[in-house]
């Protein structure tokens, strides 16, 4: 897996997708490819917005080439899998928030720890930050892969009451807040 630069194929690629799993995301509603557009030209495009994004190629193992021997080997980081990226980044307090759309048929178990790493590299090494967090609503199905990152990286964890209404219901969220420090000595 890797992070690239997003193009407006990706993002539009990713709108639809974004489009598929409101109920997972602060703002649960449908974008417009106009709105997409928009995005990028105000934030992707703007080196002065508070938010860095990438597109997550992966493995597709559908293309197949041949080493020297004739033996097959799988084409790697092909594929579009979704978008992430650090978003509010608070430059004074070397803070910033998680952000990922997947495709729907890729499951959060078997890239979402990849990417996670890909991000906290970027936030800590690439961009200087301290801390690094994630707010997961109690609707997301990714929440037991949230809860066992969390568990894994050694992460400080808060419950928050009330933080999203959709569909005429409010849901509590999980704040969890990677630390440069005690990720960093450990991976």
């Amino acid at each position: 897996m890797k992070l690239k630069a997003l193009s407006l194929a990706d993002l539009e690629q990713v709108r639809l997708w974004r489009n598929e799993q409101v109920e997972i995301l602060r703002t649960p509603f449908p974008l417009t490819a106009e709105q997409q557009e928009q995005f990028c030209r105000d934030v992707i495009c703007n080196r002065q917005a508070n938010a860095r994004y990438w597109s997550m190629l992966g493995d597709n193992n559908k293309a197949l080439n041949k080493d020297y021997t004739g033996k097959a080997i799988p084409a790697v980081n092909t594929e579009l899998i979704g978008m992430c990226g650090l978003e509010n980044i608070q430059w004074e307090n070397r803070l910033a928030e998680i952000s990922m759309v997947l495709n729907p048929d890729c499951p959060m178990e078997q890239y979402g720890e990849e990417v996670l790493q890909l991000l906290l590299h970027e936030g800590f090494m690439n961009l200087n930050l301290e801390n690094v967090f994630a707010e997961v609503y109690a609707c997301n199905p990714n929440m037991p892969f949230w809860t066992d990152m969390a568990t894994k990286y050694g992460c400080m964890t808060a419950f928050l009451p009330y933080r999203k209404y959709y569909k005429g219901q409010y849901y509590s969220s999980t704040y969890i807040n990677f630390n440069k420090e005690e990720n960093i000595k450990e991976r």
